[in-house]
């Protein structure tokens, strides 16, 4: 498992030092981040990691194991029915 922002950075127009003080984070850490090199990460960084990118973990978080990432997507798709249920029974 690895997290990947490069493509969320790009899509906010971010670049790693303005992510590194958005995300409230030092600037090695924010770019070993970016450029995939950690191989741990604390909850707390993940979330501020995740507020300042506007995402879920599920949105930057790889699985190399094609099954894990296969799981993953299905547990998506059934996640965002089950939302979108809850959102049409509540109209």
């Amino acid at each position: 498992m690895r997290i990947n922002i490069q493509d969320k950075l790009v899509e906010k127009k971010m670049n790693k030092n303005q992510f590194a003080k958005l995300a409230q984070i030092g600037y090695p850490a924010a770019c070993s981040i970016y450029d995939g090199k950690t191989d741990r990460i604390f909850f707390d960084t993940l979330e501020k990691v995740c507020i300042a990118l506007d995402c879920t973990p599920n949105d930057i978080l790889v699985f190399d194991d094609p099954k894990m990432q296969q799981r993953m997507q299905t547990y998506s798709s059934e996640n965002n029915k089950s939302i979108n249920n809850n959102k049409n029974d509540a109209e």
